[in-house]
């Protein structure tokens, strides 16, 4: 879906929400990530113009940017923890990301496409299986420390061969690296076990965050500590109330950030998160659920004229995991059940009022395309025949009454609604879903513990590649399932995922994606509802956002600046 921008003038007044930010102290929230990259960097303040060479500061707008200026950008909850190493909830993410930088990033201004970020080049053996890169000589830590190469060969290597008591959810997409070596203090090598088209998106997500070696050798994880090389240092974390970030001066990227700092306001309430985006407490929304449901958009576009609200693929899907190694979900027949019973397109207009597309399990280009899928069961209108063929199953299966089961639900308005949603379609077959709603944090760990049975939720990609979906699905290591929560065992999915990982030749990767694609439909191990759209709500002071694409890139927020 193609980016739409709406431009609308402001409304007088809203009436203000009392307590809102009125109870909020100031406090630093952690950084994150989307640093252009430049050629020639420099730390300091340069003029504000665009960096040489390949950059990801998008186009700049009309006006001439300004310096100055905190940013508020409201956050949906607080972190689970830290370390963007460990954890896989955007929750972590969109409020770190602006504290540090990868080796290369997507670009701004062309989403698919890659640029450095802390390497300003790089090359690629003839046999694809050596990328050896040269870092910006200028670049420090937030504590005045100076990045190396030795930086950069832990933090991959934290993420590939992760020390005891360290959980990676970073692994499962890096499994293509064999090696990291740093041959100088500038340079720094990576061996692949195969030549991957993929591996250059892959360490471009904000995800893949280079960490100090130093300082985390000293304090043994990043739970709670953030120390990178963005461009904004946090300053301060008031839990249950804000993030507070203030500019890295000594910022590698010349004339980065504009803005003084950066404010997280963390409000779990959907309600008043949107009172405060109206109020202009909040000037940005961010992005996922921290961003503006379709109906909140719906009323911004009515109620505030000079609004600017951004709509993007979110790489983002609706579905619901059944754990695969509980019965009654392991079996696959009570599990393609579910997956028959649930009215797709009907949760596209009820949920989302018209944003979500149909699609398969996987993304864009990849995924079967909607003209095929419409004729498959699950998908096919009207829902007699997949109804039908549902209850044949479970009572083959041996529930032909149907059964009861408990549903680990995130407290939160759009995945509560997506599980009432999954219990009432269900429940059309004779499958009775209690919900057990948990704040955040608890959810997820009973998640990453697989304690549930079945978990109705919303799940995202970094990028729009197969690979990134490696993740959800890898077989276990050393007894971490990592990712794959539903303990999905399918040794055929496993073959398929790195038959494709492999695949240099398009045409044969494609084809076998798409035996790939069908064959997680057959096991139903976390059906896709539909994959969503995501909207974004700024206030027309906030300049260059850029283009965004997915939730895990691009909130770094170094070239956003304050028109008054």
């Amino acid at each position: 879906m193609k980016m739409r921008i709406w431009t609308r003038g402001l409304l007088c007044t809203i009436a203000v929400i009392g307590l809102f930010l009125a109870s909020c102290t100031t406090a630093a929230p952690p950084p994150g990530t989307v640093a252009p990259t430049t050629r020639t960097g420099t730390s300091g303040g340069a003029p504000p113009s665009p960096p040489a060479g390949p950059s990801a500061t998008p186009k700049p707008s009309a006006d001439q940017p300004r310096y100055g200026g905190t940013l508020a950008i409201s956050a949906q909850q607080d972190p689970v923890s830290l370390d963007m190493h460990q954890e896989s909830t955007y929750l972590v993410e969109n409020v770190i990301q602006c504290a540090y930088n990868g080796v290369t990033q997507f670009d701004p201004r062309n989403p698919e496409e890659v640029i450095g970020d802390l390497a300003k080049s790089w090359e690629v053996s003839r046999d694809g299986l050596t990328y050896t890169f040269q870092l910006h000589n200028n670049v420090k830590f937030h504590d005045g420390s100076p990045l190396t190469s030795q930086d950069v060969q832990f933090s991959f290597e934290r993420m590939t061969n992760p020390p005891r008591g360290i959980r990676s959810s970073r692994r499962p997409s890096l499994e293509a690296i064999e090696k990291v070596e740093a041959p100088s203090k500038d340079t720094v090598t990576f061996k692949l076990r195969y030549p991957a088209s993929f591996f250059l998106s892959t360490i471009s997500t904000g995800w893949i965050a280079v960490y100090s070696r130093a300082f985390v050798e000293r304090k043994g994880d990043m739970k709670n500590d953030v120390l990178g090389t963005g461009p904004f240092k946090l300053k301060a974390y008031a839990q249950g109330t804000s993030l507070e970030y203030v500019k890295n001066a000594d910022y590698f990227v010349s004339g980065r950030p504009y803005l003084d700092g950066i404010t997280f306001y963390i409000v779990k309430d959907a309600g008043t998160r949107l009172a405060a985006f109206r109020t202009g407490q909040i000037k940005l929304t961010g992005p996922g659920a921290s961003g503006l449901t379709p109906t909140d958009a719906e009323t911004v576009r009515k109620t505030m004229p000079q609004a600017v609200l951004l709509s993007y693929p979110a790489f983002s899907r609706t579905e619901f995991l059944m754990h695969n190694q509980r019965k009654p979900w392991s079996d696959v027949r009570v599990r393609r059940a579910a997956h028959l019973a649930v009215d797709r397109q009907k949760a596209i207009t009820v949920l989302e009022q018209g944003y979500g597309e149909l699609g398969s399990e996987m993304p864009g280009k990849w995924g079967i395309p909607k003209e095929e899928l419409l004729k498959m069961p699950g998908w096919r209108q009207p829902k007699d025949a997949d109804l039908a063929e549902a209850k044949r199953l479970l009572a083959e299966a041996g529930y032909p009454d149907g059964f009861a089961s408990k549903a680990l639900v995130r407290a939160e308005k759009q995945f509560e609604e997506l599980s009432v949603y999954v219990a009432d379609q269900l429940a059309k077959i004779g499958i009775k879903l209690e919900l057990d709603v948990k704040e955040p944090a608890v959810r997820e760990k009973l998640q990453n513990e697989g304690a549930f049975e079945i978990h109705p939720r919303i799940g995202s990609l970094a990028y729009a590649d197969p690979q990134d979906l490696a993740r959800y699905w890898s077989p276990p290591r050393g007894g971490d399932w990592g990712q794959n929560q539903e303990r999905s065992s399918d040794e055929k999915i496993w073959e398929l995922l790195d038959k494709q990982a492999r695949a240099l030749d398009p045409a044969e990767r494609k084809r076998i994606v798409r035996e790939l694609d069908l064959r997680i439909i057959e096991v139903a191990a976390k059906p896709v509802v539909f994959w969503r759209t995501a909207i974004v709500g700024m206030w027309p002071e906030v300049k260059d956002r850029g283009q965004i694409s997915g939730f895990f890139s691009f909130q770094k927020y170094q070239d956003v600046w304050l028109a008054k």
